[in-house]
């Protein structure tokens, strides 16, 4: 299970449109993911189709030479109308757009999401291959919904909650059968030389 890169808007507290791509450095972080995936076997590639993750995957994939299949489920909660905007402009409206009960206008509820999630598990669960390891390309709060509802983290984490900070081209490796048990969370060794860090505003 794979974050995305960074993007500019993750840098400069943005909440992100559907379009954003890598930034320069999330260009790099990819690029040294790949690299370090290289040697896991991975033998199938699901992405979510928002740029960012597409091209977060597309380094893996030229890395690999094993094509990306993309998957709408895997996408980014949809922040509706908030999109684009700067977090510190929300604040100052007093709108917190990871409340529990906050409805974005044009955009999915928590539960709406979270529905949404689990058929992406599904998804996920249908397309794990017999023999090879499958890479699953997305985003951070699709990251830590998966993590909360259908992996088990004991061993890691005793509350992952909503937020947990997945760090930009991080990834999760887990065990391809039930309980899903977490081996390695949040993994981003290989981007120590970049000085990489993480926050909730740089996560969605």
């Amino acid at each position: 299970m794979i974050r995305h890169g960074e993007t500019a808007f993750n840098r400069d507290r943005v909440m992100q449109p559907a379009d954003t791509p890598l930034s320069n450095r999330g260009e790099e972080q990819a690029l040294r993911l790949a690299q370090r995936l290289s040697t896991e076997g991975i033998t199938r590639i699901l992405a979510s189709d928002f740029p960012r993750a597409a091209m977060t995957a597309q380094a893996l994939s030229d890395e690999t030479g094993i094509g990306v299949e993309f998957e709408s489920l895997l996408q980014e909660r949809n922040f509706g109308r908030l999109r684009g905007q700067r977090f510190i402009d929300l604040e100052a409206r007093d709108i917190d757009p990871f409340a529990e009960n906050y409805e974005p206008e044009e955009g999915e509820t928590w539960q709406e999401f979270d529905q949404r999630v689990t058929h992406a598990w599904s998804r996920i669960q249908s397309a794990l291959p017999s023999d090879g390891i499958l890479a699953v390309v997305t985003h951070g709060l699709v990251c830590a919904a998966l993590l909360r509802n259908h992996l088990d983290a004991q061993a890691h984490v005793t509350d992952s909650g909503r937020l947990y900070p997945f760090r930009n081209a991080s990834f999760t490796r887990i065990e391809s059968s039930p309980p899903w048990r977490v081996e390695l969370l949040n993994c981003a060794e290989h981007l120590e030389a970049l000085g990489d860090q993480t926050s909730i505003y740089g996560q969605v």
